[in-house]
């Protein structure tokens, strides 16, 4: 596959390592992708050798996009384009290289990325020393509780299929990563650096993703609906992710948790309401008879995949990143590609804890508002 040349061979801070991880001599060499680095070195990979981990607590979290410019002049001004994909979600920014941005900049990523949902970029020059440390600006980076893992560098999620994903499809489902964590991801990042060449004369092709605007489907409830919603809490289960890790890789390295997060949250940044309830770790909603909250889920579910008009889909090109708002999108990838191979990867830095503020507005009336105070 060949090396990816690091924008410049520095001394990057990476968060400390946990101390018992598995295969301690193996170091993932900078400039090449760990794809070829860990078979190289004859290890499994994605890795799923068993290691323990403490259980997450809750920790504090400030949004970078906190910081930043309302306008987001120090990023905006700096992309040679800026291409709005859909209305409601999804913009491409040309001539960046994420390696080079400044502090001012990311935060002003974090803000543009809270409000546009999800934020492409190509032909990004970046090793993935580099994309761990780009993520860790933005909050401390997720561990999986059960997914393969680069061995020294457990942060990153390797996307990973090939001829052995004969159950794939199973995973081509809408979701929001991680839910059931105290404090799932907010601010999330994905590099591709091979596509499948899945193409009729073997052009690399499939495996796009989708992501779903939840500000926008919150927005075409009806008002009756929203505002019952808004008092309602659901539970979000990591308990069948962790049977299926027993029941095959054997890998759990935390106790599975199941923990209850409002239907209806507020995102810090923008103040927007947004959906929150997914189809892969939402398992009932709080106080509600079973088949009544069954039912209101099933319907939220069919509106995330149904509302083509609040979508976006991404066609993958070798080294571009998608980083998106994992608090207020769902997202899901097409595997059409079987058995070719597609790999990337993942950080994801942890957010706060979800809440919903009764003051907060949904992205059109916020909009208005501001509108109007400028009128």
């Amino acid at each position: 596959m060949g090396s990816i040349q690091p924008s410049e061979q520095k001394d990057l801070v990476l968060p400390p390592r946990p101390p018992n991880l598995p295969h301690p001599e193996y170091r993932t060499p900078r400039g090449v992708s760990p794809l070829d680095s860990v078979r190289a070195a004859g290890l499994q990979y994605p890795n799923y050798t068993p290691f323990k981990l403490p259980n997450l607590t809750i920790q504090p979290f400030t949004d970078r996009g906190l910081s930043s410019s309302p306008n987001k002049q120090d990023l905006l001004s700096a992309a040679t384009e800026i291409i709005h994909l859909t209305p409601e979600i999804g913009t491409e920014l040309t001539g960046l290289q994420l390696t080079q941005l400044t502090d001012v900049q990311k935060n002003d990523l974090a803000r543009l990325v809270a409000e546009r949902g999800v934020v492409f970029f190509r032909d990004q020059n970046m090793d993935v020393h580099e994309q761990i440390a780009f993520g860790a600006y933005f909050g401390d980076l997720h561990i999986h509780q059960m997914a393969g893992i680069i061995p020294d560098l457990p942060w990153v999620h390797p996307i990973h299929k090939d001829e052995t994903a004969v159950n794939g499809r199973s995973h081509q489902i809408w979701h929001s990563d991680v839910s059931y964590e105290l404090q799932p991801p907010g601010l999330t990042m994905l590099k591709m650096d091979t596509l499948p060449k899945a193409g009729p004369g073997g052009e690399e092709t499939g495996g796009d993703t989708i992501w779903a605007s939840g500000y926008a489907l919150y927005e075409s409830l009806s008002p009756k609906l929203r505002a019952f919603l808004e008092t309602l809490e659901a539970k979000h289960s990591g308990l069948e992710q962790a049977e299926k890790a027993l029941r095959t890789s054997g890998c759990l390295r935390r106790d599975p948790i199941e923990t209850n997060h409002p239907v209806v949250r507020t995102h810090p940044v923008t103040g927007w309401k947004t959906l929150y309830v997914n189809e892969n770790f939402t398992k009932e909603i709080v106080g509600l008879e079973k088949r009544i909250g069954d039912g209101i889920l099933d319907n939220l579910y069919r509106t995330v995949a149904e509302g083509y008009e609040f979508q976006v889909r991404w066609k993958w090109s070798k080294n571009a990143v998608a980083i998106w708002d994992n608090r207020a999108t769902f997202h899901t990838g097409i595997f059409d590609y079987f058995p070719h191979l597609r790999h990337g990867l993942r950080v994801a830095p942890q957010a706060e804890t979800p809440y919903f503020d009764p003051k907060s507005k949904t992205r059109k009336e916020a909009l208005a508002e501001e509108k109007g105070k400028k009128a």
